[in-house]
C-alpha cells in the first residue's frame, strides 16, 4: 500500500510503500489497484534515511518504489500495488475521499501562476483529498478551483503554500456544491451530522446558537461533559459558525462533523450588478433565508471598496429575477460655473442652467459606454482570509 510520495524530475514519481503481501523488484510489470495504471518498476529499496537501492522489497517491510511516472494525479496515497499477471484485491481500508468545500485560489501576482500550479501538484502527491482544476477571471487573471475536506484543510493547504512555496495568495470564500436537477428544476444542498463536545454551563449559549444556523436537534448525551448530536447544511457550518462557537464556549467546545446527504432546498443565484452589468466573481448560489442578508452585505462593502468613477455607479443585487438591494456611488462633480477662477454667467440663469444640464447629459453618456472599473485590490480586501 502506498503511503505517501513526491515527484522527481529525472526518476517520475516515487511512491513510498509497505509490503502486506508477496514482493516486489527492479523490472515488475505491475498496476495501481484503484486507478488501473500500469507501470515498470525502475527501482526498489529502503530509507537509510536517503534512499538506498535493494533487490527486492519483502512482505512486511517499508521501502520506496521509483515508477517513472510523469503524472502525479495517477498515485494516489492510500492504492495497493499489484502484480498485472496475478492481479489481487486493492487492500481493505482505501476509500477516495470527496472534497465537500470549494475555493478559488489566485495569486496576487499574475506572474506566478505556473509556480502555483506547481505547487498544488507537489502537495496533492501526499495529499490526495487535494482537487483542483484551472480558471479563469476577467477581474483576478488565472488561478484554480480547489476542493478541500473541510475548511481547516482549506486553511492548512493556503499556508503550506505561502510558508513552502513562498507565494502570496488570495483565497475566495469557500462554498459548498450544490446540486441542480435540471430536469426539475429542484436544488439540492448537502448536510452535515455535527458532534458538539462542550462543558455544562455553556450548553444554553450553544444551543441558542444553533438555532440561528439552520440546524436541527437530534440528540444529547450527559455524562461527565455534554455531547450535542445536530444535522445541518454544510454550507452554514463553512460560514462563520466554527468562530462564533468558540466565542459562546470561551473557546472550551469541540466540534467533529461528518456528511449525511443531499437535502432539498429553495435556492437560487444572487447575482451582483453593477450599473446592470452581471460580476460573475461575486455571483453565487444562496439559500432564500439568507438572501436578503449576503446581498446587503455584498452591495455595502463594495459601495466602500469601488473608487469613485467620473459616473454614477449603481450596485445591485439580483435575486430570482428581483432587484432585493441596491446602492449607488456618486460620480465625481466639477464646477462648471467656475473657469479661470472666476464665475461664468453671473446673474444669467439661463445660461448657468443650459451649463448644468450640459454636464448632466456628459454624465450619461458616459455612465452608458463607460464600463466600471474594479480594482484588484477590492477583490483581494473583501475576500483575503
Amino acid at each position: 500500500m502506498i503511503f505517501d510520495s513526491y515527484y522527481d524530475s529525472h526518476r517520475g514519481v516515487i511512491a513510498f510503500v509497505r509490503i502486506f503481501d508477496g514482493e516486489l523488484k527492479k523490472g515488475d510489470r505491475v498496476q495501481l489497484a484503484n486507478s488501473g495504471v500500469e507501470f515498470t518498476i525502475m527501482e526498489v529499496g529502503y530509507f537509510n534515511p536517503d534512499l538506498i537501492p535493494n533487490k527486492r522489497l519483502n512482505q512486511g517491510e517499508i521501502g520506496y518504489v521509483v515508477t517513472n511516472l510523469k503524472d502525479i494525479h495517477q498515485v494516489a496515497v492510500g492504492d495497493t500495488i499489484v502484480d498485472v499477471k496475478n492481479m489481487g484485491k486493492p487492500l481493505a481500508g482505501y476509500k477516495k475521499v470527496k472534497p465537500m468545500v470549494f475555493a478559488s485560489i489566485f495569486s496576487t501576482q499574475t506572474s506566478d501562476y505556473l509556480n502555483l500550479k506547481k505547487a498544488l501538484e507537489k502537495l496533492y502527491l501526499n495529499d490526495s483529498a487535494l482537487d483542483f482544476s484551472s480558471i479563469n477571471s476577467q477581474a483576478l487573471g488565472a488561478g484554480f478551483r480547489v476542493g478541500f475536506l473541510g475548511l481547516l484543510h482549506a486553511d492548512v493547504v493556503r499556508e503550506r503554500l505561502e510558508r513552502e512555496f513562498n507565494l502570496n495568495l488570495v483565497l475566495m470564500p469557500p462554498k459548498v456544491d450544490y446540486r441542480e436537477l435540471s430536469k426539475s428544476g429542484i436544488v439540492e444542498e448537502p448536510w452535515v451530522k455535527v458532534t458538539i463536545l462542550t462543558p455544562n454551563k455553556y450548553l444554553g449559549n450553544l444551543m441558542q446558537l444553533l438555532q440561528n444556523y439552520r440546524s436541527r436537534f437530534i440528540t444529547m448525551d450527559n455524562k461527565n461533559q455534554i455531547i450535542l448530536i445536530y444535522e445541518m447544511p454544510l454550507s452554514e457550518m463553512i460560514s462563520d459558525f466554527f468562530d462564533n462557537l468558540k466565542s459562546v464556549s470561551s473557546g472550551f467546545a469541540s466540534l467533529d462533523w461528518q456528511f449525511l446527504d443531499y437535502r432539498q432546498v429553495k435556492a437560487d443565484r444572487l447575482i451582483i450588478l453593477l450599473n446592470h452589468e452581471p460580476v460573475e466573481e461575486f455571483s453565487e448560489m444562496v439559500v432564500e433565508q439568507r438572501a436578503y442578508e449576503k446581498a446587503n452585505f455584498l452591495t455595502s462593502q463594495l459601495k466602500d471598496l469601488i473608487p469613485r468613477q467620473q459616473y454614477e455607479v449603481k450596485i445591485q443585487a439580483q435575486y430570482k429575477g428581483k432587484i432585493i438591494a441596491s446602492t449607488r456611488i456618486a460620480p465625481f462633480r466639477k464646477d462648471v460655473l467656475i473657469k479661470s477662477g472666476k464665475v461664468i454667467g453671473t446673474g444669467d440663469v439661463g445660461r448657468k442652467r443650459k451649463l448644468l444640464e450640459k454636464q448632466k447629459e456628459g454624465k450619461k453618456k458616459m455612465k452608458m459606454v463607460g464600463k466600471v472599473e474594479i480594482p484588484k485590490e477590492a477583490f483581494f480586501k473583501l475576500f483575503k482570509r
